[in-house]
């Protein structure tokens, strides 16, 4: 849309002719044109002829070229003008247009992000109205704090909808419970930028002055760790001032793929104390709403951090664990050998496939309820006393990212039974250890019958500890 002209330029508008609209300067054009592929883009996604993971590399690689472009301009422009020179957007008159909106921080305090600006800045990506405020309905450890449900899935996209719609329906249960013991609830299917900014400071929009104890905040993440918002924009790290988060701040949980691998970054940008929860990898809305409903047999839903960390007061668990297993990434330290050979007929066994990879080979396990687990098999050389660099069969399973929510029993109790499976931390390529099952055997002395029960312990442990843990 063009920008509305001045009084003084209609006052020198000819009564016959218009004057001619001011030309697209290079910024703007270079805005428009990510708009329109952001629309394309939008538009290959809800069919469904693209991933998630798709879309995110290929919007982080529009926003980052166009940032890239526009620093070029930015950096051929001519320097400012010095104090006795006129500004370049002066009037004749002497009086200056006034900032635009997006030149001015809209949370009190907050820089505007590195990033390039969404083709929406200036204005309102949301609808102000949709917010809901829950008053408490009794006293308790909530009074004078607030607990904020927001949103960031996208309005312009019908299948993001579809999935706020899913997720709204599951909420109700921990809101009531919230209210009962003291909050005030907030709830926003419309979330933006400056929502999660104002939120965390406790500048939040109908809870301002109140404590911000919790947020759950749900939308599409990206590798890197950033989320994005209902108006399409985007929402990382660098855009927090850690200083300004409120250090009452307990609990962020992030219903995003991919940011709970990125943790570690999250919780230093908010300041280092709140627990930072989220999926390292990507969900479907199914894994979405197991989160959200009650299941006895889970222990880290959302109520349960809810009456952990909220409702309770239970101890914020401390940083991830920097130590791990002195056989981190024992994989790609492997080798294959002869294994395929071997494998053929404990795949055979165990009814399951395999294919080989360069380092090692995959063998897809089918477990109960009709489940399946993929185990890596390679050989590996021993560095332990009196069997100093004798070969071994190695099998490992990953069960998923460490987080503060594994409580440390379940790590132990999958290891109670004897067996060749044992727990263990591993180095990940994100800020987080990865948790694997993982079991070695004497390559020379390892019969058939030995190797596929290891290989089947390793799957079922790994399973069993990734449904506990993570639903």
């Amino acid at each position: 849309m063009l920008p509305a002209m001045s009084e003084s330029e209609r006052s020198t508008e000819s009564p016959k002719e218009a004057a001619p609209a001011a030309a697209e300067t290079p910024e703007q054009a270079i805005d428009r044109e990510v708009r329109e592929k952001l629309t394309a883009l939008d538009a290959e996604v809800d069919a469904g002829r693209v991933t998630m993971l798709t879309y995110n590399e290929r919007r982080k690689a529009l926003v980052t070229d166009a940032r890239e472009r526009k620093a070029k301009l930015q950096a051929a422009a001519p320097p400012p003008p010095g104090p006795d020179e006129p500004k370049a957007d002066a009037k004749l008159d002497g009086s200056a247009d006034a900032k635009r909106p997006e030149d001015k921080p809209s949370v009190p305090g907050w820089a505007q992000p590195k990033a390039m600006k969404h083709w929406s800045a200036g204005g309102r990506g949301d609808d102000p109205t949709v917010r809901k405020v829950h008053a408490p309905l009794g006293n308790g450890i909530g009074d004078g704090k607030a607990f904020f449900f927001l949103f960031g899935l996208r309005t312009a996209s019908d299948n993001d909808q579809r999935f706020l719609a899913a997720e709204m329906e599951h909420i109700g249960d921990d809101i009531e419970v919230l209210r009962k013991n003291g909050y005030t609830v907030v709830v926003d299917p419309q979330g933006t930028r400056e929502d999660f900014l104002g939120a965390v400071s406790g500048q939040g929009e109908g809870a301002a002055g109140l404590t911000p104890a919790g947020i759950y905040w749900s939308a599409h993440g990206a590798p890197d760790g950033s989320v994005l918002t209902c108006d399409g924009g985007e929402l990382a790290p660098r855009d927090l001032d850690p200083n300004r988060v409120s250090k009452d701040l307990r609990l962020v949980i992030f219903g995003s793929c991919y940011v709970g691998s990125r943790v570690r970054t999250w919780r230093q940008a908010l300041g280092g104390h709140p627990l930072v929860v989220g999926w390292g990898r990507p969900v479907t809305i199914d894994r979405v709403v197991q989160f959200l409903d009650p299941d006895p047999e889970c222990t880290t839903g959302l109520g349960d951090l809810i009456a952990r960390y909220i409702v309770g007061d239970a101890p914020i668990p401390g940083e991830t664990p920097e130590r791990y297993s002195p056989l981190a990434d024992a994989a790609l330290q492997g080798r294959v050998g002869n294994l395929a050979d071997r494998v053929r007929a404990v795949a055979e066994k165990l009814d399951a496939r395999w294919r080989e990879q360069p380092k090692w080979l995959d063998i897809e396990v089918p477990l109960e309820d009709d489940r399946t687990r993929v185990c890596e098999v390679f050989i590996v050389d021993s560095a332990e006393p009196f069997s100093e660099g004798e070969p071994l069969l190695a099998v490992e399973a990953d069960v998923g990212e460490w987080s503060g929510v594994v409580e440390p029993q379940l790590l132990f109790g999958a290891q109670s039974a004897p067996g060749y499976a044992r727990v263990a931390l591993v180095k990940g390529e994100t800020d987080v250890p990865r948790i694997v099952t993982q079991g070695f055997l004497p390559l020379a002395r390892v019969r058939d019958q030995d190797l596929a029960a290891l290989v089947h312990q390793v799957a079922a442990s790994a399973d069993d500890l990734a449904r506990r843990i993570f639903g």
